[in-house]
């Protein structure tokens, strides 16, 4: 039975049931708005072994977006938030695929990330209903790098839609993006609850159904849980996810960061397999931040990504990559560079080898 006809309902009356008591707590002080966003664009170059092409594009690691949020305080620190957020529908870097690499802004509603109602208590954690994060939406991207808009866990979002070639050099069916996932979870439509931050720890639970795109009627429970923390001069981020599927295969996902703030070095873990299949991944960072000039701070990191049995039984995905980021303060804007290499092989087929690398800045405001 779908989510709307069986969960949406209950969560709704669970979520009134909380939220009545704070209305009757709302504080005389008027609510405070937000409004927020950031542009992120560059230029993207791909060789897939015979041709070059190279485009302007929104970067997907971190699309650009706008948000709104209203907060309104209650009595014993509690508060109510309702936000709304937005992907602006510009050409994205998974999208190219070097047959079309027109960049243009072309709206659809999957560009919504957040519609979003929460109210968020002291002492009995938060309460959340509407399109936003799942409980594993992050459980495989703890990273302490400062360059995640550039490279991070997710590898293919800067050229998913790429096609590799085989070894005679035809184009092949095969993307980037089937031969490697974070299985990390996404944005739906969900009821979710947080329980409040404990000694560093805390968990998530959530269960929703994907209502933006058609021919998805899976219900989708979540579970993440994280323990972070400062030890001296470390500072401590891990994460565990599980994602239930009703009729596709549960994952399973985690991550692990960790940061020597007196030197910048930091070094992140990350891996998820199917619980019921055979695709798996594992990932390594290791990064350095230092405060080289006064405009900002200088990040840069090198990575490895290995997968196994993505596309077909018994292939292989590994790839390396290597980010530097730019901060400068005064602008809110980061400026980035990164390259990456892709190598896929399968028993059935040898593929070359596909290089990426792309040039961008992102500014928040």
């Amino acid at each position: 039975m779908k989510i709307k006809q069986q969960l949406a309902p209950v969560a709704a009356a669970a979520f009134g049931l909380a939220f009545v008591p704070a209305l009757a707590q709302a504080q005389s002080a008027g609510p405070v708005w937000d409004f927020y966003g950031q542009l992120n664009l560059g230029v993207v170059s791909v060789d897939d072994g015979v041709d070059s092409n190279s485009a302007f594009t929104d970067n997907d690691n971190s699309n650009s977006r706008i948000g709104l949020s209203m907060t309104q305080a209650m009595q014993s620190g509690s508060e109510v938030k309702l936000t709304f957020e937005t992907a602006l529908g510009l050409t994205g870097s998974s999208s190219l695929n070097g047959d079309d690499n027109d960049f243009d802004a072309e709206y659809h509603r999957t560009e919504l990330r957040k519609f979003d109602l929460a109210y968020k208590t002291p002492t009995y954690g938060t309460f959340s209903l509407g399109q936003g994060s799942t409980s594993t939406d992050g459980s495989a991207e703890a990273d302490f790098s400062g360059t995640g808009v550039a490279a991070y866990v997710g590898i293919s979002d800067i050229a998913g839609s790429q096609l590799l070639r085989f070894a005679d050099g035809t184009l092949s069916t095969v993307s980037i993006g089937g031969t490697n996932s974070s299985f990390d979870g996404g944005r739906r439509f969900r009821v979710r609850y947080d329980t409040p931050v404990y000694n560093g720890f805390s968990a998530s639970i959530s269960a929703g159904q994907e209502v933006l795109r058609s021919g998805d009627d899976n219900d989708y429970y979540d579970v993440g849980t994280r323990y972070a923390t400062d030890y001296g001069d470390y500072k401590i981020d891990t994460r565990l996810g599980y994602s239930f599927r009703d009729s596709t295969n549960d994952l399973v996902m985690g991550s692990a960061a960790v940061l020597h703030a007196p030197t910048g070095l930091n070094l992140a873990v990350s891996a998820g397999r199917q619980v019921a299949g055979d695709s798996d991944y594992a990932y390594i960072k290791a990064g350095l931040t230092r405060d080289y000039w006064a405009i900002g701070s200088t990040s840069l990191s090198i990575d490895y990504y290995d997968g196994n049995d993505f596309v077909v039984a018994g292939s292989s995905t590994s790839s390396v990559g290597f980010a530097v980021v730019q901060r400068l303060d005064q602008y809110n804007t980061e400026l980035y560079a990164t390259y990456r290499t892709y190598e896929f092989d399968s028993a059935s087929a040898s593929y070359q080898d596909m290089d990426v690398t792309f040039v961008g800045a992102r500014w928040k405001f």
